[in-house]
């Protein structure tokens, strides 16, 4: 992956996001869309997305441009994720599209800590059943 930043006229700066949301108004192109909205348009979360952590999108406002509730927002953004797309988060800034290979690494290094924490609590509490069922 390049280092460089790549340009996206489609992709929703920050201000794109605000417009979109006050107005209710699409922000970005639609083409090649998967998941219909109340307005009859499909949309792509990738589509609603800049690149770069400086363009980060939180949910509330993808919610708002996708016109879905947050749970089907995270769905889609993990089918996109699992069919390739470098959409990344964190819990400070929201959404982006991965701009450098660092963003990529920070990303993956945050969800393996976090699927470790997971598998520890899934294990204390498969052993804490265990104890009270003996």
């Amino acid at each position: 992956m390049s280092t460089e930043k790549m340009a996206r006229s489609s992709a929703a700066t920050p201000e794109r996001v605000e417009a979109g949301a006050e107005t209710g108004q699409a922000t970005t192109s639609t083409t090649n869309d998967t998941t219909p909205t109340p307005t009859g348009q499909a949309v792509k979360i990738a589509d609603l997305l800049g690149h770069g952590q400086s363009a980060a999108v939180p949910l509330r406002h993808l919610k708002e441009l996708a016109g879905l509730p947050g749970r089907e927002v995270r769905r889609m953004i993990e089918a996109e994720r699992r069919a390739g797309a470098l959409i990344i988060s964190d819990n400070r800034h929201g959404y982006f599209l991965a701009d450098t290979q660092e963003e990529v690494n920070q990303f993956v290094k945050s969800m393996l800590r976090r699927s470790g924490e997971i598998a520890k609590t899934a294990r204390m509490v498969g052993q804490a059943a265990e104890i009270g069922g003996e």
